[in-house]
């Protein structure tokens, strides 16, 4: 599976690769349980929409939690 953005564009987003996957994995159980997307996209993967969100910064840390 090949994810865009990939993690090296994703990495200054979160304070390492642990925190990233939890923020993208927390919103991709969101959409999949029907939140709508924040980005406009034509993408159907819940990982790249997730993702692409993150880099757009529609997910942020607040008070130690992403939201």
């Amino acid at each position: 599976m090949i994810v865009k953005p990939n993690a090296e564009q994703l990495l200054d987003k979160a304070s390492n690769r642990y925190e990233l996957v939890v923020a993208i994995s927390k919103r991709v159980r969101q959409i999949v349980l029907g939140a709508t997307p924040r980005v406009d996209t034509k993408e159907t993967s819940e990982v790249t929409i997730a993702s692409l969100e993150l880099l757009e910064n529609k997910i942020i840390k607040e008070y130690g939690k992403w939201k």
